[in-house]
């Protein structure tokens, strides 16, 4: 991976410092603290930043100097409006995972990125396990989710993170004699954007510069089909083919919003 550091802008917090020497010692990311008023120009050759800010844990990137922070905010204005009137149980995602009425279901998100889907999939009642590879994404997810156990936010019992390769997790649910416990497999493969653009949010351009290329979607989706969850959600572009897998199933219906398609294999 590309040199990584951890700063802490946030200087007079001790939980800033708690946090931050945690994530050191999971991760191996050395430690600094940012003096005040003086601009870290001595951490550029680190392109990926994780910065402890007043806010939380944010993203910054030394080659973009321009953008601004890259940060997960379960409680963040936008997600708790679209929480309270994006429109529920009806909107596309809540179709394609299937819940209905007040039952709950067990989702895993393969991809979890951000965390957008699975915040949207908890907030219809779902129970989501958030699968992440990436150390450095994974620690923005983990901060949003220790921010809502710092507010108290009973939400957070819905989220829960494994920071872990999804090909391995699926294929210790399939080889293992217990029972699964897993409803819907929900996948987000990267799609390539070739060009930087306004129109590409900087998340998924950083993401894309951080994970290089999506090379194992199809593996992912052959390794859901082998599980024994009842549904198979697979998000794509509306233009985009359905994802190729080693069965050669097709999906069973789709569900459309305005920009993506929900691919559904009904299993079980």
């Amino acid at each position: 991976m590309t040199h990584t550091v951890i700063l802490i802008e946030d200087t007079g917090s001790l939980l800033a410092h708690e946090r931050a020497h945690a994530l050191s010692a999971k991760t191996g990311f050395s430690v600094h603290e940012i003096k005040p008023n003086k601009p870290p120009k001595q951490f550029n050759q680190a392109q990926w930043q994780l910065v402890y800010t007043q806010n939380g844990l944010a993203l910054r990137l030394s080659s973009e100097p321009s953008w601004s922070d890259i940060r997960v905010d379960f409680a963040s204005a936008a997600l708790q409006y679209r929480k309270q009137h994006g429109g529920g149980k009806n909107e596309a995602i809540a179709k394609a995972i299937g819940i209905k009425g007040k039952q709950s279901l067990n989702v895993v998100d393969c991809t979890a990125g951000m965390g957008t889907d699975s915040f949207v999939m908890a907030s219809v009642g779902a129970k989501v396990t958030m699968l992440e590879r990436s150390p450095v994404i994974a620690a923005l997810l983990e901060d949003a989710l220790l921010r809502l156990e710092d507010a108290d936010d009973a939400f957070a019992q819905s989220l829960q993170l494994h920071k872990q390769d999804a090909t391995d997790f699926l294929c210790e649910a399939i080889n293992s004699s217990a029972p699964q416990n897993i409803d819907v497999v929900y996948l987000d493969p990267m799609f390539p954007h070739k060009k930087k653009s306004a129109l590409v949010k900087k998340e998924m351009q950083a993401f894309q510069m951080l994970l290089g290329p999506d090379s194992d979607s199809e593996q992912l989706l052959t390794n859901a089909l082998k599980t024994d969850a009842k549904r198979i959600v697979v998000k794509r572009p509306n233009s985009a083919p359905e994802l190729a897998n080693q069965q050669n199933r097709t999906a069973t219906m789709a569900i459309r919003s305005k920009k993506h398609r929900f691919d559904v294999y009904i299993l079980n």
